[in-house]
This record gives C-alpha cells, sequence and structure tokens, in this order.
C-alpha cells in the first residue's frame, strides 16, 4: 500500500492496527500542537515545503538560464573553439543537456518511489549538479564542457520528479493545484530571469563571478534541502527526542505500515499485496489516457515555449533591430503572469482542471497566431507584442498549472482502481519523471521545429502552425473520456 501522508490519513483504517499514530495525526496534518518542537513545525509544514520546492525549481530553470548567454564566449576563450564552429558546439551542449534530463527522468522517479526517503533523491541529484556545474567552471576542454552540461540537464530531472512528489506526498489533494501554482512561479521567473542575470553578471564580473553565484545558489538550495523534514518522518524524530522511554514512543518507532499482514488478514492477502507491489510503474502509468493526454499537453507547451525561445529574438532583431537586451526584456511579459499560478490552482479546485486549461489552450492559441501580426517597431506594434505575449503567457499558466494537478489526479484514480498496485511508496515521483521526460522532450524537439519552419515558411507560417497545434490540443482534450 501506498505510504502517502494524505493517504493514511484519508484512510484511517489503515491506522487500525497501530492506534498510538492516532496521537501524531495532528503533527502529519501541519496542524502541530504545541507540544511538537517548534522547529519541527516549521521544517515540516506545508508552507515549508512547498517553498523548498520552488526555490529548487527555480534554481534549476534560473541556473540553466544563467548559462545561456555566457557559453558561446566561453567556448571560444577558455576553450579555444574557431568562430565558426561555436554555434554547433553551443547547440550541441544543450542537446546534451536535454538528453540528461531525459535519462534522468525516469531514473529519478524510479529511485525515489523506491526509497524511503524523498529528501535523499533530492540531495543526490543535487548533488550531481554541483559537481557538473564545479565542472563546467574549472575544465579548459569542450568536450568535459559538454559533459558538465549533460550531467546538470540529468541531475535537474531529480529536481523536477522528486519535488513534485515530494508536494505530493506532502499537501492534501485541494491543495495539489495551489501548491503546483506556486511552483510555476519558480518555473517562469528561473526560465525569464536567468538569462539576463548571467548577461549582465558576465559583464560585470566574468566567467569566474557567474559560476560562483551559481554554485552559492546551488548551496543554499542543499541547505534548504537539509532543513526540511518529511511528514511521514515525524513519528521516528518524535520517538528518538522522547525521553520517558514510553510505550507510545516505542510504538512510534514502529513502521507506519507493517510488512507482514494484520491479525485479520490471510496469508493469501498477504500474498496478493506482494504480487501487487511487484506491479511495474511506469508500464501500468503510461496505459492511463488521463496521464497520457497530460504527458501530450506537457510536450505541447515545451514546444510552444521553446520554439519562442529560439525564433522571437530573431524576428525581433530581423523586423525591429532589437539588441540582445531588449530582447531580454521583451520575454518579461511572459514571466509575470506566473504569479497568477496559485490563482489559477484554485480556480482548478473549483470548476475542474480540464476547463481551465482548455481555456488555456484557446488563448495560447488565438495569441500565437495574433502574433503573425507583428512586422515592425512602431509604438502600435510594440504595444501589441506586449500584450500578446503576456496574454500567451497567462495561458501558459492556465496550462502548467491544471497539468501538474491532474498528473497526481491520475495517480490517485489509479490507486483507487487497484490499492496497493504501486507498492509501498508508490508512483508519484515515477509520474512526474514522466512529466519531465515529456517536457524535455518538446523543449528538445521545439527549437529543431521552429528552426525548420521559420526558414520554410516565415514568422506569418511558424505562428499560425504553432496556434493550431495548441487548438488540436484542446481536441485532444475534450474528445477523450477521461
Amino acid at each position: 500500500m501506498h505510504v502517502s501522508v494524505r493517504r493514511l490519513l484519508d484512510d484511517p483504517d489503515s491506522l487500525a492496527y497501530h492506534p498510538q499514530l492516532t496521537s501524531l495525526l495532528p503533527e502529519m496534518t501541519g496542524q502541530a500542537p504545541d507540544s511538537l518542537p517548534w522547529t519541527l513545525r516549521w521544517r515540516s509544514s506545508d508552507a515549508f515545503v512547498i517553498a523548498s520546492v520552488t526555490i529548487a525549481i527555480f534554481t534549476d530553470t534560473f541556473l540553466y538560464g544563467l548559462l545561456i548567454p555566457v557559453f558561446p564566449t566561453v567556448l571560444e576563450n577558455r576553450c579555444s573553439i574557431p568562430e565558426e564552429k561555436v554555434q554547433a558546439f553551443t547547440s550541441l551542449a544543450v542537446g546534451l543537456s536535454g538528453a540528461g534530463n531525459l535519462i534522468g527522468a525516469c531514473l529519478f522517479g524510479y529511485l525515489a518511489d523506491h526509497i524511503r526517503s524523498r529528501r535523499t533523491s533530492l540531495l543526490l541529484g543535487l548533488a550531481t549538479f554541483i559537481g557538473a556545474t564545479v565542472m563546467i567552471w574549472v575544465v579548459h576542454h569542450v568536450a568535459l564542457m559538454c559533459v558538465g552540461r549533460f550531467l546538470q540537464g540529468f541531475a535537474s530531472a531529480a529536481v523536477w520528479s522528486v519535488g513534485l512528489a515530494l508536494l505530493a506526498d506532502t499537501v492534501g489533494k485541494d491543495e495539489v493545484p495551489v501548491a503546483m501554482g506556486y511552483v510555476n512561479i519558480g518555473f517562469s521567473c528561473g526560465t525569464v530571469i536567468g538569462p539576463i542575470v548571467g548577461g549582465m553578471m558576465y559583464s560585470l564580473a566574468g566567467f569566474d563571478g557567474v559560476m560562483a553565484f551559481a554554485v552559492g545558489l546551488l548551496i543554499f538550495d542543499v541547505v534548504l534541502r537539509l532543513l526540511l523534514v518529511e511528514k511521514k518522518d515525524l513519528p521516528a524524530i518524535l520517538a528518538n527526542i522522547d525521553d520517558d522511554g514510553s510505550e507510545s514512543a516505542q510504538a512510534a518507532r514502529t513502521p507506519l505500515l507493517r510488512d507482514q499482514p494484520r491479525d485479520n488478514e490471510t496469508d493469501s492477502c498477504g500474498e496478493s499485496q506482494a504480487s501487487e507491489e511487484t506491479e511495474v510503474a511506469y508500464r501500468t502509468l503510461i496505459s492511463s489516457a488521463r496521464l497520457l493526454i497530460n504527458l501530450v499537453c506537457a510536450f505541447v507547451q515545451a514546444v510552444t515555449m521553446s520554439s519562442l525561445e529560439v525564433t522571437l529574438p530573431i524576428h525581433l532583431k530581423e523586423v525591429a533591430g532589437y539588441e540582445p537586451f531588449s530582447t531580454a526584456l521583451v520575454f518579461i511579459p511572459l514571466m509575470l503572469p506566473a504569479f497568477l499560478s496559485p490563482l489559477i490552482g484554485w480556480m482548478c479546485n473549483k470548476v475542474g482542471n480540464r476547463p481551465v486549461a482548455s481555456s488555456g489552450y484557446v488563448i495560447c492559441g488565438v495569441f500565437m497566431i495574433l502574433l503573425r501580426l507583428h512586422q515592425g517597431d512602431d509604438t502600435l506594434e510594440t504595444i501589441g507584442i506586449f500584450t500578446g505575449l503576456a496574454l500567451i503567457g497567462i495561458a501558459m499558466c492556465m496550462i502548467m498549472t491544471p497539468v501538474l494537478s491532474d498528473i497526481f489526479d491520475a495517480v490517485e484514480e489509479l490507486e483507487n482502481e487497484k490499492p496497493g498496485r504501486f507498492g509501498e511508496y508508490g508512483a508519484f515521483a515515477q509520474a512526474y519523471g514522466l512529466f519531465e521526460f515529456s517536457y524535455a522532450g518538446g523543449v528538445l524537439l521545439g527549437p529543431i521545429l521552429a528552426g525548420w519552419l521559420k526558414t520554410e515558411y516565415g514568422w506569418s507560417g511558424l505562428t499560425l502552425i504553432a496556434g493550431i497545434v495548441n487548438f488540436a490540443t484542446i481536441a485532444l482534450m475534450l474528445g477523450s473520456k477521461v
């Protein structure tokens, strides 16, 4: 059976054989009594867990973007790459980062769902990220630089798959959409701010300054991970700090779920549970139409966003003569709507995930097509592009937040169909690993498709096709029976 704190709370019968745990339920829900040490109270609180995961997502996307404006110059100056080959090696590094992300998404998802502590998987990912960042900082060979980018992408997958699973374990079902809204703030801010800060810091402090800042931010992230206490660990921690050695303390040391069947269960039930725990989670997850639709949504959003990132700067330079810094500022309207994500999560609770996401695709499709009207740099055109990007930013939030929330619901649906099918630790990390796999695939494929479409059909053709793809995704969502 899945040892989700929320599941234990929703199924009081699962605690019937362990009545002493009933007194610990307030702590496990975040509503700790005064007897709980204040340090444990805030370190295990929903707010701290949400903040920690949001900061982790921000750090990941921020550091990825931090190196985007810096990497080409570093390849030329530190690695002695000829100018005509810099673009090729830059693209190779980006591709390797995406490949690492694809591999890490499934691996870390599987690992996190097969060990008790989510925090351990997060720390492993962060340690790898720090090592990769230091490698990029100190080496002077292009091959090692590319290896460093691969390892960064690999480690990044732990932040997403394990971090989102930790949120799913921690907050109640009704709070998942709002929690994912806060995550979306970290994602959007990191994506947009990273390249801007990277360019500014490189001009002020050089490559060493950029990388020192990156390592410092990662160390701060490690500190947050070490401070974090998973709620399912509270009984054992409270037992360890109980000085009276009472029976309740010994009981609290007992695992939340026994390895052997309860007294009123037959051996055949125990054998059945054991066989259920061997079910391959990934196979079951991808058999869910509901989850597959969410993965398609993640892929489409990644393709749309990455297409804008690689083609919009070129378009703005061609038609309006924008310089890199001016182009970076244009992306800010895409970021600012992210602060509405918690409100969008609240809307998901009220009207459902699908209506919100479908509305987001309508807005995104319409304004992606309208971007084709931007063909100059007069005031009206400038207002139009900023307004269009802001509305696309709102649409992205209306898609990402319900998709992340609905993945949680899809896993819950599978678990309810056959309780215990995912084993002791559930399959949230593997489900969010599949999300990261799909999103990373879109980020890899999007720039390639967008570059080809822009070359063949121009800016107008590219934006028209992107809009049509978003409308087609609505048809997929509404046409499904899930």
